[in-house]
């Protein structure tokens, strides 16, 4: 485990030395888990929300926002769109904070689980170009009077993630051992995040309406 001072104290008074029990491995993953799984879900909030303001209904689920309607203009799928990366923006500055406040194995789990999100949209922009599928980044770049075609969110989740990185580094001094617990939980949050998505398609797909977006502009890359 990472560690401060030679003891990493667990934030509910369990304090640990070199070694990894395996209840609290077991603790440790499942709050990584509900985490990761909470920070998707905030990210689909983040587009209910601007929807909701803006006078659209929207059911966020777990791992996608359903726009009850049959058609949406382009100009109202923009703002939409931002709202999910300002939710996802906003999860992982307070999961920092709140880990940058007191770092311990719990909350050391909550921020692993919050950047989870942006280490796969880095990893889906380095293996395919974008960080996120259809043309969400491209239309919350077009809200911001960005680009479209660019990669400024891309860019900017990265810098994000490293940022959570430099966080985690600086408060704790890990050892070089815990880089490949990062691995594992990353492989792990990865699976976790791909069952997460598939089996929320397959339950809310059908009980919601295909939405329509019309207006859109030529030349975006829906990758």
């Amino acid at each position: 485990m990472g560690q401060a001072g030679g003891l990493f104290g667990v934030c509910s008074g369990i304090r640990v030395q070199g070694g990894f029990p395996m209840k609290l491995s077991i603790r440790y993953l499942l709050i990584f888990f509900a985490a990761a799984i909470a920070g998707v879900y905030l990210h689909e909030v983040g587009h209910a929300a601007v929807g909701w303001v803006n006078g659209i209904a929207v059911v966020p689920t777990p791992a996608k926002e359903y726009v009850l309607q049959s058609q949406l203009a382009w100009n109202k799928e923009i703002w939409i769109k931002l709202g999910g990366v300002l939710g996802t923006t906003l999860a992982v500055l307070a999961a920092g904070l709140y880990f940058w406040r007191k770092p311990c194995l719990d909350r050391e789990a909550i921020l692993a689980g919050a950047l989870l999100p942006l280490g796969l949209y880095t990893l889906r922009f380095l293996l395919v170009g974008r960080g996120h599928d259809a043309t969400e980044w491209q239309a919350a770049q077009t809200a911001l009077g960005l680009p479209p075609a660019g990669h400024a969110i891309d860019v900017f989740f990265f810098c994000l993630l490293v940022a959570g990185f430099l966080v985690w580094g600086i408060r704790l001094h890990p050892r070089p051992s815990s880089l490949l617990r990062i691995v594992i939980l990353g492989i792990a949050g990865i699976v976790l995040l791909v069952v997460l998505q598939v089996g929320n398609n397959a339950v809310f797909d059908r009980m919601f309406p295909v939405v329509k977006v019309v207006n859109v502009p030529a030349g975006l890359d829906p990758r």
